[in-house]
């Protein structure tokens, strides 16, 4: 077995409800089909809800003082997914802390990480083998992202198609978004890169706040983009040392797509998103 899956989640107001956390990991089991149930750690980040002061509102009415206990119902309806039975749960400090102890305890040559939110769409032709010896026989290859934007140019994205037998596109970008990574390159070049906290330098938004149901929650964005898109950003050789590929060729749609797990997205039989 060749690849670990890091399950990343939190507490939301929509907890103890797992919908489209069993959504995403059965999404991925649909696309990719591994041969068996792969070993999986679960990172949970315990903000926003231990950032609030007083009674918690949750989306279903229920009014709570104590986000351990939702926590505790949440964590035990996670493993009784038959996908996440024998899975270890971990809580963690932030997406960056979760992304930084699941490379450093992944066990296998790669690392699926996985965010609790994401459909996995059927543009996706390759199987999780075949993804894993394209990068067994290059070693260029250090990861392989799945793309909720199209493989075009933008600002905020390079695109150059790589002729592999499967089709990938270099790119500067670095995500949070689903993707396959190489467990040695990312403990020697990634993770000294990425600061325990979040992203330092993603603008206006790392401690702004909202508000829902009359609380107060921090809106930190405590991921992992900004740090490792500013080393590329600083010098074109730096793209190819990370060495992160787009799936696909260039101009494809997307291959993810987003449903939110804050706002009770729902995925039908024809992959569609069906907001409540």
């Amino acid at each position: 077995m060749s690849v670990t899956i890091a399950f990343m989640t939190n507490y939301t107001l929509d907890l103890p409800n797992i919908k489209d956390q069993e959504n995403t990991i059965d999404s991925f089991y649909r696309i990719f089909k591994p041969d068996t149930i792969l070993p999986t750690l679960i990172f949970c980040d315990e903000k926003p809800l231990s950032k609030i002061n007083g009674d918690i509102i949750l989306y279903s009415g229920e009014i709570c003082n104590d986000y351990k206990i939702i926590g505790q119902k949440y964590k035990e309806n996670l493993l009784n997914l038959d996908k996440l039975k024998h899975s270890e749960f971990i809580i963690t400090q932030s997406l960056c802390d979760g992304y930084k102890k699941a490379i450093e305890l992944c066990k296998t040559p790669y690392l699926f990480f996985l965010e609790h939110d994401w459909i996995f769409l059927p543009n996706i032709t390759h199987k999780l083998y075949e993804l894993t010896d394209l990068m067994n026989k290059y070693n260029e290859i250090n990861c392989i992202l799945f793309n909720k934007f199209y493989n075009i140019e933008s600002d905020f994205q390079t695109i150059k198609q790589v002729n592999f037998s499967i089709p990938l596109c270099l790119t500067n970008r670095q995500s949070n978004n689903p993707h396959l990574l190489r467990i040695e390159h990312a403990k020697t070049k990634r993770t000294n890169l990425i600061k325990n906290e979040g992203c330092s330098i993603h603008p206006n938004i790392e401690y702004k706040y909202k508000f829902v149901n009359g609380m107060e929650l921090p809106n930190y964005c405590g991921g992992i983009e900004c740090e490792l898109s500013e080393f590329c950003n600083k010098n074109n050789n730096n793209i190819s040392v990370l060495g992160t590929y787009i799936y696909g060729y260039f101009g494809m749609n997307n291959t993810i797509i987003h449903t939110d797990g804050c706002k009770r997205a729902l995925l039908n039989e024809t992959t569609k998103v069906i907001r409540l």
